[in-house]
C-alpha cells in the first residue's frame, strides 16, 4: 500500500552549526529531535529515548556503528533507521527524513494542513 501522508520540510539549523559527532536537540514543528552529523551525512531522529525518557541529545554518539547512546541506561538507537540496537532499549525512536541545501538543514515532519 502506497503511503499518502504528506511532508513539510522544516528548517532546523544551519549545516556549519553541527559539529561532527555532537548531537543536537532541536524542536521542530512541536516534535523534538536530535540532529547529529558524521562524516558529511546528517542523521535526525526522536530525541527522547522510548525506554526511560531520557534526552538523547545528552548521549554519545558512536561514528562506527552510526547510533546514539542513551546516557541514562545505555541502551542504543539507529541513527539511520530509530530501531532500538541495544538493550534495555526496545521500541525505536522516530526516524526523520534529511534535506541539507546549502547552509541550511531541513527535516520533514507530516504536513497537518
Amino acid at each position: 500500500m502506497e503511503d499518502t501522508r504528506r511532508c513539510k520540510l522544516v528548517r532546523v539549523t544551519d549545516y556549519a552549526a553541527l559539529a561532527e559527532q555532537q548531537p543536537l536537540g532541536v524542536e521542530a514543528d512541536g516534535e523534538e529531535v536530535l540532529v547529529v552529523r558524521v562524516g558529511e551525512a546528517v542523521y535526525a531522529i526522536g530525541n527522547l529515548c522510548s525506554h526511560a525518557d531520557a534526552w538523547l541529545d545528552s548521549g554519545v554518539v558512536h561514528p562506527d556503528s552510526l547510533e546514539i547512546e542513551c546516557p541514562l541506561h545505555e541502551g542504543k538507537f539507529d541513527l539511520c533507521t530509530g530501531e532500538a540496537t541495544a538493550l534495555p532499549c526496545v521500541e525505536p525512536v522516530k526516524k526523520f527524513d534529511v534535506v541539507v541545501d546549502g547552509a541550511d538543514v531541513f527535516i520533514a515532519v507530516p504536513d497537518g494542513d
